[in-house]
């Protein structure tokens, strides 16, 4: 796959969240990486003791709003568990550079890209921390 079809597939997956400011939210989980400046921000509904993202904001660079909105389709409500099973999935993918069959069809060419640009690890994972800051 050439390089520039990469801007496709990451704005496909960033077109699936909702990047409007919903008009009424409980909190929002962000997360900034230092190293590059993007920041995330996860406004968020609680639910008991769950979490449902209404909507996705930040400055951040494609691979990062590519990931909000990968984990923003994932799942309406998320519990503590599903998270940080979604969590480790992902982080082992990027760890043993051998891409999980956990990971779902749809996202493993994400994945897959990413793996290629180990510098960009934290970028992709960025979202997945602020949804961590809300358990």
């Amino acid at each position: 796959m050439p390089k520039d079809s990469h801007i496709d597939l990451f704005l496909g997956w960033k077109t699936s969240g909702n990047w409007t400011l919903p008009a009424t939210y409980d909190s929002i989980l962000n997360a900034k990486n230092s190293m590059c400046g993007d920041e995330c921000n996860l406004y968020i509904e609680r639910k008991e003791n769950q979490i449902r993202i209404l909507s996705l904001g930040g400055e951040s660079c494609s691979i990062c709003q590519a990931s909000m909105g990968i984990l923003f389709s994932n799942q309406t409500l998320w519990s503590k568990d599903f998270f940080l099973n979604q969590l480790e999935i992902r982080k082992n993918a990027l760890e043993d550079e051998t891409l999980s069959k956990r990971i779902p069809v749809d996202e493993r060419r994400f994945w897959e890209l990413i793996l290629t640009y180990p510098n960009r690890h934290r970028c992709a994972l960025l979202p997945w921390v602020a949804l961590g800051k809300g358990f």
